[in-house]
């Protein structure tokens, strides 16, 4: 419990200052569709894909254990 308590103390939340420049990055970068459809489909390839596929997995594994398959 000590350590999650450490790491809570190190976490700080947003403020409106940091809303706002974060907002002011994002249009001085001037992030395109293309950009955002290709931040989209990575996120999906590296983190959906892989949970689905453990999911899968688990299932499997459960059907296997109590006869699913027979």
């Amino acid at each position: 419990m000590l350590f999650f308590k450490k790491k809570k103390k190190l976490l700080r939340k947003a403020t409106e200052e940091d809303e706002k420049s974060f907002a002011a990055a994002m249009e001085e970068n001037n992030v395109g569709f293309k950009d955002k459809l290709a931040m989209v489909i990575s996120a999906f390839l590296v983190i959906v894909l892989p949970c689905l596929l453990i999911l899968l997995a688990i299932s499997g594994i459960a059907l296997l254990l109590f006869g699913g398959f027979n």
